[in-house]
């Protein structure tokens, strides 16, 4: 599977959910995380293991972002990957019969895992669009832009303002329901759910995506990661949930 027809794969069922970037409908999926064929079962029996998409070389040649920075930030996410995995094997010995359940073993991983795969599709939503040229978007994504927001410099002042005011995540997101795009805000990978919203754009605004360039200057980070931004692969992605 190409990465490309993976990430489309995965933007069909995505939605800001339970895991920040929960899946809607199907569950995980092969998506943007790649998650391994094997025997595919269900319930605690169902195997698969997330694999870490490498970095494109344009995220480590970036002007406003350096390649420490990316390289340093790439390892977290590969934490996030390993993680996950630990946890998904750690539930098929999870006994979930076991006494009291708020305080089971099946409840602490499940609410970790949240957490981990999260921070995996987060990073990854993140990492893919980075490398550009900044601008804007064209097309429909541009005319949709305007007409939710009034204009896309009231777009860009909104997720500036959200960044500013999150300590985790920003996503710009479509609402399924509503036809309508939204600069969500998150505190962590896994609060603040949006059910049925699929996430184009993804901020990250912990301090490890900027402290090594900025310290504690964010609003200089937000302006360099918009002006690394890819719209084309924004643009694919929404005009491939537009269908």
């Amino acid at each position: 599977m190409s990465d490309s027809t993976g990430r489309r794969d995965f933007i069909k069922t995505s939605a800001l959910g339970a895991m920040s970037l929960g899946v809607a409908g199907s569950g995980l999926t092969a998506g943007t995380a790649r998650a391994a064929e094997s025997s595919i079962q269900t319930g605690a029996n169902l195997e698969y293991r997330f694999e870490a998409k490498p970095l494109k070389e344009s995220t480590l040649r970036m002007d406003g972002i350096s390649r420490k920075t990316m390289e340093e930030h790439y390892k977290l996410y590969e934490g996030y990957v390993n993680k996950s995995n630990e946890i998904l094997g750690l539930l098929k010995q999870a006994d979930p019969t076991q006494g009291n359940q708020i305080y089971s073993d099946i409840r602490v991983l499940k609410h970790e895992l949240t957490f981990a795969i999260g921070g995996v599709k987060n990073h990854e939503i993140y990492f893919d669009h980075l490398g550009g040229d900044g601008g804007r978007p064209g097309g429909q994504l541009l005319e949709d832009i305007e007409k939710n927001f009034g204009s896309f410099d009231a777009w860009a002042a909104d997720l500036k303002g959200t960044g500013a005011a999150a300590r985790g995540w920003v996503w710009l997101a479509y609402d399924h329901d509503t036809g309508t795009l939204f600069n969500y805000l998150g505190d962590a990978q896994n609060t603040f759910p949006i059910w049925n919203a699929t996430p184009i754009l993804a901020l990250d605004t912990y301090e490890h995506a900027y402290f090594i360039d900025y310290a504690v200057n964010r609003g200089a980070y937000i302006d360099a990661f918009m002006n690394n931004l890819d719209w084309s692969v924004i643009e694919e992605t929404y005009n491939t949930i537009q269908k």
